[in-house]
């Protein structure tokens, strides 16, 4: 992946790029040594919040081009990920169209051959020393689900004089790293409805969700958060577990940011 990116900085106009994962994960970059990778990594979470809007106004683009004074950035969606490219003003885009739609399949290539490796490393149970877990700061969120659907923990919306209105309302909410794992297991894309069910009473109900786009700190991964008129109508309580199913239908207009 490296060597694809980087192999995009030798065309003639492009300073450097990176390519950056659904979570607004920086995967690898070809940046001037001096060029600030935090920045970067910024750039990455930005862009993946303001895709989301595009994508819901205009149901996906495939390039951006953005100009600016001496220089553009050209950004190249792929499923599951950006191929971004700071370049200089007088990049050829016709070449460089070109040259991304090669690294695009080089791309493809590496991810396939990556998924292969991985499963034969898999299936070859050798004993390994296991190194010191560092846990990270922002570790990735995997989902949890069972044969019907992605498992997640309630948290109730707490009633105050501000959110008095919103909590009689039933409706759900949850974070945009959930809402990806809930759009991968069920491979539907964006929705805007989900069956919430309670996994000991049995009862289910659909309901219009909406997705936090900025949780910096993830702290709601892996829940979701019910208001109190959907917790008493599922009769659940803060810490349960609830299955969520995607209602297929909901629309073209995506996810429902807040």
């Amino acid at each position: 992946m490296q060597a694809i990116i980087q192999g995009l900085a030798s065309v003639q106009g492009v300073v450097g790029g990176m390519i950056s994962d659904e979570r607004g994960n920086v995967l690898a970059d070809s940046f001037p040594e001096l060029f600030d990778r935090e920045a970067a990594r910024r750039a990455a979470e930005m862009l993946l919040d303001g895709s989301v809007g595009l994508y819901e106004a205009c149901g996906g683009i495939k390039l951006f081009d953005i100009r600016f004074g001496e220089g553009r950035v050209i950004v190249k969606a792929l499923p599951q990920m950006f191929m971004v490219l700071m370049c200089k003003s007088t990049v050829n885009l016709q070449l460089l169209v070109i040259s991304l739609n090669i690294a695009v399949k080089k791309l493809e290539k590496f991810s396939t051959s990556h998924q292969l490796v991985q499963t034969a490393r898999q299936a070859v149970l050798l004993p390994q020393v296991k190194p010191l877990a560092v846990p990270s700061v922002h570790p990735d969120y995997r989902a949890v689900s069972d044969a019907k659907g992605v498992l997640l923990t309630c948290e109730i919306m707490k009633k105050t004089a501000n959110t008095f209105w919103d909590s009689m309302a039933s409706s759900v909410t949850v974070n945009r790293n959930t809402a990806l794992e809930i759009s991968n297991f069920f491979n539907t894309g964006p929705f805007k409805k989900l069956t919430i069910t309670n996994r000991v009473s049995g009862v289910s109900k659909n309901m219009p969700v909406s997705v936090i786009q900025h949780d910096r700190d993830r702290a709601y991964d892996g829940k979701i958060v019910v208001t109190l008129a959907v917790a008493e109508l599922l009769k659940v309580k803060e810490g349960d577990q609830l299955r969520a199913e995607v209602v297929v239908g909901g629309g073209i207009l995506g996810w429902e940011g807040i």
